[in-house]
């Protein structure tokens, strides 16, 4: 929550205290709501902070370095032309109402800076001598070029009446425009705040509520992703029931099809049935097989066998994947069911120490830590520790391909259909083990149309024999000096192939 009425008179004071009369240096906008002002006075630079995000409006100092963007926003120029270089002259509050206006004396002007922390209203507006607004930080009904009205019930403080009789232009050898001391900030450390209590408890409070809302954003979003997750894969797994249901019922195929191969000189052709004895039972009953009038006896007898085939293939390929798909769905039930409870999980990022470079509770979150894009491939381990990377879509494959991958790495695809490019990446004059060869072709063949069938052929080269097909679509390429491997997929080395970032890796390996 903003902070409160108290907690802001109590603010006001200790920042008019350690405020006033000092020059500001620094302005900056590390966050779209937030401003911060490094402002020296009494040999000493402290750094105010103004935040008006609804759910942690507040204004205190700190003793963080905030990250700021590499270009500042027009707001933060804005601020800079018109105060950067002014002195302040007074830190006040409306009375009874979280809303502050800092007196600035800049450029020969007077200015007002006024905050708002009033929930959703919550904002930052540049008045000028007559109370005119000049620019708020964030859309207002109050438009720029009207003048500046509090909320109803907080006049009894106009912006400048507390400026009082004393001027506020410097007129001794120091212009109003520098700063009293030349000294860098870097020369006086920013660790005022230790000085000043209810700053540095606010400080800390609102840390812990930004990053409790950091972590519940995380939370919140690894859910969703859960969810929609395990949602597709129990469609995958109702999919492989249904399939290995409709050949349940060859089973027994097999021995029917040696049964009939004793009495094929018993069958007559348009025959629709046919009896046998069951010697595979030591009862030895009769059994009445179905046959197919419009085939001749080994017509009938290969049918049989055909169907128990496909039993066989189905347990072979469709049972090990699906067994595969129950445990994967068990384990995001059991994540699912932990993050509800709001215990901890490994795959919520960390919140990192230090405010400035904390992410925003509003940052989209399918992007790495540290980075401005998700990456456009998926990374795994070989079981032999090499690195795999698989591309996602057609346009990362042309990327993983042509700009990530070295030369000598080795590139991967399923022959003659639609998939990833996989790329094996490989220290010079490295040559690739028949265990990771294996373990990239599983992922080339996984991540291809070749996936439902559980088999199929891959091609593998280096990559300086891929070249790109021109004119043609993303990720169509000419492939010079290809092997090919014959590969059936295995889930336990899917199961061991799951997913896992270098980030990751790094850290365990530390």
């Amino acid at each position: 929550m903003a902070i409160s009425l108290s907690e802001c008179e109590q603010v006001v004071e200790e920042l008019h205290t350690a405020l006033s009369g000092g020059w500001i240096q620094k302005i900056h906008q590390p966050q779209p709501l937030a401003l911060t002002l490094d402002v020296y006075r009494g040999g000493s630079t402290h750094r105010l902070l103004m935040s008006v995000e609804p759910r942690f409006a507040r204004l205190h100092l700190t003793s963080r370095k905030y990250e700021n963007p590499a270009s500042p926003p027009s707001f933060c120029l804005f601020l800079r032309a018109h105060l950067q270089g002014g002195r302040i002259h007074s830190v006040a509050q409306a009375a009874g109402d979280r809303i502050v206006y800092i007196t600035i004396a800049a450029h020969g002007k007077q200015y007002t800076l006024v905050i708002a922390l009033i929930g959703q209203q919550s904002n930052v507006f540049l008045l000028d001598e007559r109370s005119v607004i000049l620019r708020s930080l964030r859309p207002s009904r109050q438009h720029s070029g009207v003048v500046y009205l509090p909320p109803k019930n907080n006049r009894e403080i106009h912006p400048t009446e507390s400026w009082g009789s004393e001027p506020l232009l410097e007129t001794g050898s120091h212009s109003a425009t520098q700063p009293f001391s030349t000294a860098s900030p870097s020369a006086s450390p920013l660790g005022s705040a230790h000085r000043f209590p209810l700053s540095a408890y606010l400080e800390r409070v609102y840390d812990e509520k930004e990053q409790e809302a950091v972590r519940n954003h995380h939370r919140n979003q690894r859910l969703v992703q859960l969810r929609k997750t395990l949602k597709r894969i129990r469609k995958r797994m109702a999919a492989l029931e249904q399939d290995l249901a409709a050949v349940a019922r060859y089973r027994e195929y097999g021995r029917y099809g040696e049964l009939l191969k004793g009495s094929l000189h018993s069958i007559s052709p348009g025959d629709k049935t046919v009896t046998v004895i069951d010697y595979y039972d030591p009862q030895l009953p009769e059994l009445t097989l179905s046959l197919d009038p419009a085939k001749d006896p080994s017509g009938n007898l290969d049918e049989y066998f055909r169907k128990y085939q496909k039993y066989v293939s189905a347990e072979r390929h469709l049972r090990p994947r699906l067994e595969a798909t129950k445990q994967e769905a068990s384990r995001l039930e059991r994540e699912i069911f932990a993050l509800e409870r709001g215990e901890p999980s490994e795959a919520i990022p960390g919140i990192l120490e230090t405010l400035g470079h904390r992410p925003s509770p509003h940052a989209r979150l399918d992007q790495e830590p540290g980075s401005s894009k998700a990456r456009g491939y998926r990374e795994f381990r070989s079981q032999d520790g090499l690195p795999i990377l698989v591309g996602k879509t057609a346009s990362d494959n042309d990327a993983l391909t042509f700009k990530i991958a070295a030369p000598d790495d080795l590139w991967l695809h399923a022959r003659g259909v639609p998939g990833s490019h996989v790329v094996i990446r490989l220290p010079k004059s490295h040559a690739v083990p028949s265990t990771t060869l294996h373990d990239a072709a599983t992922l080339a063949l996984w991540y291809s149309d070749l996936r439902k069938s559980g088999r199929g052929e891959v091609l593998y080269t280096k990559r300086k024999f891929v070249k790109k097909a021109k004119g043609h679509k993303p990720g169509v390429v000419h492939v010079s000096r290809e092997q090919t491997l014959w590969i059936t997929l295995d889930a336990a080395r899917l199961e061991r192939l799951k997913p896992r970032r270098a980030t990751e890796e790094r850290r365990n390996s530390s």
